[in-house]
């Protein structure tokens, strides 16, 4: 049984307590050649060592390949500064920071985009080169971690999936031949990585919950260090959770997750406040329990939270403003 302001330590890595802000791109903010503008980064450095035990920033792309929206990237030098940035003022209020990353593209949850059975076998290896080349930068700029994007239908997820992975070459086939990539990219990792950096995967769920047992048995044992589980292919699935469960079907495959793996397991996806959160850590059925929305709203949730446990940092527009412009979210109700 753990709170949420116990400390965490994984590796040589030590988080002062379970709260994570999760991943989230900022819509409406446009950025240029894979460098991330004044505005964002404001927006991170407002929300850095604000309380939270882990600040994860939304997907940075390891290639400008198909990067159609203007996104922030880490594949080249000049990346490093602004990520610099945001770790500093990470560590100076004692959060630990961990970059997202992930390959454009691809959107296996409706969104369209190119499929992975598209692509020749040598361009797959290239794609997981580049991966180690951008989680080497990480390192490099002084963040504690990285999180692949293995989630919410991105390329990692699709490559994942045997309904978007149809690939006849060692990069498709049974759930092994699958996470061929995964593997190589965890390989070529482990030679630019110490016990003072993690690397962590955003999981997807699958059409099952065997199915996203097996895949996350199957990511620890190829040497993944923490899980963050969440949507991913199908889109939209039918599972059969209890009635007296308080929480959505994310959080379930989250909890369900963890009974079958032996590293720190995060759940997402509407918690709404620390308490709700707190119970899930106080139960054994997480390790680190993330919150989005709020962070959004409220730069200062976790401190307000940490003084209210039943704070609700967002005021849960029925379309989330925030999502079509950062400019137009409201900001967080009054408190009491």
């Amino acid at each position: 049984m753990a709170e949420w302001n116990q400390p965490l330590q994984v590796k040589q890595v030590t988080f002062e307590n379970r709260i994570v802000m999760a991943p989230m791109l900022p819509f409406g903010w446009p950025e240029k050649d894979g460098g991330m503008s004044e505005k964002t980064l404001a927006h991170y450095l407002k929300r850095a060592g604000k309380g939270m035990g882990l600040l994860i920033c939304q997907a940075l792309l390891v290639s400008p390949e198909n990067d159609l929206l203007d996104r922030a990237g880490a594949y080249k030098r000049e990346h490093l500064c602004f990520i610099k940035k945001i770790a500093d003022a990470c560590h100076a209020g004692g959060t630990r920071f961990f970059a997202q990353l992930a390959y454009a593209g691809f959107d296996a949850s409706g969104g369209g985009g190119r499929k992975v059975t598209e692509l020749s076998t040598e361009k797959m290896a290239e794609i997981g080169r580049d991966f180690v080349h951008s989680v080497r930068l990480l390192k490099e700029a002084g963040c504690d971690g990285a999180e692949l994007h293995c989630a919410h239908g991105s390329f990692l997820n699709a490559v994942h999936s045997p309904i978007e992975n149809t690939r006849q070459d060692r990069y498709g086939g049974d759930l092994e031949g699958r996470l061929t990539l995964l593997k190589e990219i965890i390989e070529g990792c482990r030679e630019c990585i110490d016990d003072s950096f993690i690397l962590s995967c955003r999981m997807g769920w699958t059409e099952t919950l065997e199915g996203d047992i097996a895949l996350a048995q199957a990511m620890e044992k190829l040497g993944v260090e923490m899980l963050h589980v969440s949507g991913g292919i199908p889109a939209d699935r039918s599972l059969d959770i209890p009635e007296d469960f308080p929480y959505n079907a994310f959080v379930y495959t989250g909890t369900r997750v963890k009974q079958h793996v032996n590293i720190p397991v995060t759940v997402v996806n509407d918690l709404q406040t620390l308490r709700r959160g707190n119970e899930l850590l106080r139960e054994d059925a997480c390790d680190l329990i993330a919150y989005g929305r709020p962070f959004l709203a409220d730069p200062d949730f976790a401190l307000h939270a940490a003084e209210d446990p039943d704070y609700i940092g967002c005021r849960k527009c029925k379309a989330c403003q925030f999502r079509t412009d950062g400019d137009r979210c409201p900001g967080p109700p009054a408190r009491k």
